[in-house]
This record gives C-alpha cells, structure tokens and sequence, in this order.
C-alpha cells in the first residue's frame, strides 16, 4: 500500500498527464475542468486540492512537460564535448536525440506547442521557463563568442525544431528520417554562423 504522499504524487501526474492529453485533443480554448477529469477519471475536486486553479493545473502541466524535453537534452548534452567528431555531427547527433523523442511522444509536443505560444504561458509560466533552462544558457555560452545573444539563439533552435516537429506529427509529406535531416540543416544553417569558428576546427 502506497504512503499518503506518493498516492498524492500519483493523483497529481494523472491530473497533469490528463492534462496534456486533454489540450492536445481538444485545444486550450475546449480545456475545462470537468474535460481534464473525464480523461484520467479523477473527480474534479481533486483539481482544487492539488492545484489552485485550471490555470494552475495546465501551467504545472507544462513545467512536466518542459522538465522532460530539457533533462533529455542535458541527458545529451556531453556529446559536444566529443572532439572525435566534427562540430556540426556533434550537434546532429544531440539534434537527433531531441528529434526522435519528439516524435514518441506527438500529445506532449501538440499541448506543449499550444501553450507556449499561448497568453495564458507567458503570465504563468515564462518565468519558471527561462530559470528551468538558465543551466543550458550557461553551458551554451562556451561554444559562442560573448557578443552573441545565446538565448535568441536557443530560442531559434527550439521555435524551429518545434514548429517542423509538429508539422511532421500533424501532416507527415515525408518520412520522419528526411523531415529530420532537412529541419537539422534548416536549423545549423542559422546557428553555425553565431558558434566560435574554433569549433569548426576540432575533429
């Protein structure tokens, strides 16, 4: 038999997980209370318990979510340490890694896709977002001269590999092998010319 505290855990990712599930299916505007809890099949009162309100309960949605995709990139993240290889194959390799997870996992992406780019993100999240990812910020810096601005080059990375990841779940024209390859290069075409050149003369 489970402790109070993990039956509360447990409640509170089904709550979240039914969450994402809901967004991804009906959209933000068709989000309700009595929607998320039809999905996961816990009563609504378990919304208020745990969280504050619905906005609450989606913002802690997305930190889940978020959490995820940045531990799977700092997971990777080592692989631009290889001097074996050459810079852009380091990056293609960790590309891949985020590409592909994307792909299995196509309700977290469409709710996290819908969110970001919501109002609803930037009042109760944005915050909580830049100081998640303020670690990778740090560790990005080093493969870039200090005049550039590593955070729009993140953001560059992240808008770009979001947007064709979601057009490859929604409409696929193509295999997810070819989409892949034409968003890397669609991607590194804009960042190499932001990166140190120095990195281009290892490997």
């Amino acid at each position: 038999m489970l402790p109070q505290e993990d039956k509360n855990a447990a409640i509170q990712r089904e709550l979240m997980e039914g969450t994402i599930e809901t967004v991804a299916a009906l959209g933000l505007e068709n989000t309700t209370t009595n929607a998320i809890c039809k999905t996961c099949g816990i009563n609504v009162a378990y919304i208020y318990r745990f969280f504050s309100d619905k906005e609450d309960l989606i913002s802690k949605a997305f930190g889940y979510v978020d959490e995820q995709f940045l531990r799977l990139i700092l997971d990777n993240y080592t692989v631009l340490r290889y001097d074996s290889i050459d810079y852009e194959s380091r990056c293609h390799v960790l590309f891949r890694k985020c590409w592909d997870y994307l792909m299995t996992h196509p309700k977290d992406i469409t709710f996290y896709i819908r969110y970001y780019y919501s109002s609803s993100f930037q009042k109760y999240a944005c915050a909580e977002h830049m100081e998640r990812y303020a670690g990778l910020f740090e560790k990005m810096k080093s493969a870039f001269p200090e005049s550039a601005d590593v955070r729009l080059v993140l953001h560059h990375i992240l808008d770009t590999l979001l947007g064709e990841a979601t057009k490859q779940i929604d409409k696929p024209r193509e295999d997810d092998d070819t989409a892949a390859t034409k968003t890397f290069h669609l991607i590194f075409s804009v960042v190499k010319s932001y990166v140190r050149q120095d990195k281009f003369n290892k490997g």
